[in-house]
């Protein structure tokens, strides 16, 4: 239902901008009764969908306090209801990015994997966006694919801010879709990071200080990100 969705983006946002045990206690809560609602109608591709949004939010969680073991306990299964939901549609270019995305917040955590998960997780990206180029999350995926890999493995500064600001670009061609959508925020904030890597400080204040206008108590930019590009200066 359409309060259902609301009341999820509203936990998704609060839960990105605050990320403490009492949101990550609210995502689980969240993806448990979502995984209910797959259970009762498993062929339904757009429920598996949210419930792979649930659990990636919940991966992503992990990686910024580095809990191993929170993300031990979604990964798989999140691997295991996009293949089923691909097997249900193999044209979901989004469910492709969210594998793809997965793949890459795992080797992170197990850095021997990435010899075979990342070509595995580049090829999916690859995948998504030649099957929609017009999908603001599948830009934001393909480009910390890019800014994340090793140079040698791929890996590309330059073409990581090309893909973050195309990104932004298409968030913001949807003004109705930027109330409280954190991967917009998520956007800047690594957009900001990555003109940073590329020896540009100016244009990551730039970034840092519009992502704080569209959200004042965005705090990880605030009290982490700003005063480091500040420093670059």
């Amino acid at each position: 239902t359409l309060f259902a969705q609301d009341q999820l983006t509203t936990l998704l946002y609060r839960a990105y901008l605050i990320n403490n045990s009492t949101t990550q206690a609210e995502l689980k809560t969240a993806e448990k009764q979502q995984r209910e609602l797959v259970k009762a109608d498993p062929k339904n591709v757009s429920k598996r969908y949210t419930l792979a949004v649930i659990q990636w939010n919940l991966l992503n969680a992990s990686m910024r306090t580095q809990d191993e073991k929170l993300f031990d306990e979604y990964y798989s299964d999140m691997i295991d209801n996009i293949d089923e939901l691909l097997d249900l549609d193999n044209k979901h270019a989004e469910a492709y990015a969210l594998q793809s995305s997965a793949y890459g917040l795992k080797i992170s955590y197990s850095p021997m994997q990435g010899m075979f998960l990342g070509p595995k997780s580049s090829s999916l990206i690859e995948k998504a966006k030649k099957m929609n180029d017009q999908s603001a999350l599948i830009w934001k995926i393909y480009a910390s694919s890019k800014l994340f890999t090793p140079e040698m493995w791929g890996g590309d500064t330059k073409e990581a801010i090309k893909a973050y600001e195309t990104a932004v670009k298409l968030y913001e061609a949807k003004p109705e879709s930027l109330v409280k959508n954190w991967e917009y925020l998520d956007a800047m904030a690594f957009l900001g990071q990555a003109y940073l890597k590329d020896e540009q400080p100016k244009k990551a204040i730039a970034t840092y200080e519009k992502a704080l206008q569209v959200e004042p108590e965005f705090n990880f930019v605030k009290k982490i990100l700003l005063p480091k590009a500040n420093d670059n200066l």
